[in-house]
């Protein structure tokens, strides 16, 4: 097997940090930990090695969906990322989605954005991220 030189010595100055020292076996350990995690990220495998699943959805971007689902069901064909949508649709969505009160469309608006999943272009325009 071959790696760059360049990923080699960072490979080796991280398990000096790691380890505070390099003996032998551990970078074959370490190289074996991150096939073991690499494997477990694109497969079910994760589940195996753990005994639990990957990390769910954040709650935040399951709400961003649906909201998107909202808007792509009532105004849009498609919404690419970089979509520019109307306020007026974007605040419905929300209404729909998660709860009509003005406070609560205020908080979904402020976290999406804290989340950078929509971006308020000025005047009644909003662009989604994701």
């Amino acid at each position: 097997m071959y790696i760059s030189r360049e990923t080699d010595r960072k490979l080796r100055e991280f398990i000096a940090l790691t380890y505070r020292r390099f003996e032998k076996g551990l970078l074959s350990h370490e190289v074996e930990r991150a096939i073991q995690h690499w494997i477990a990220m694109h497969t079910n495998a994760q589940t195996q090695l753990t005994g639990k699943g990957p990390n769910p959805t954040p709650l935040v971007v399951q709400a961003y969906q649906s909201v998107k689902r909202y808007l792509m069901r009532n105004y849009y064909m498609e919404l690419p990322p970089g979509s520019v949508v109307v306020e007026k649709h974007l605040r419905e969505a929300i209404m729909a989605t998660r709860g009509s009160d003005p406070r609560t469309v205020k908080k979904w608006l402020r976290t999406f954005t804290a989340f950078h999943l929509i971006k308020h272009l000025g005047g009644a325009r909003w662009e989604l991220a994701a």
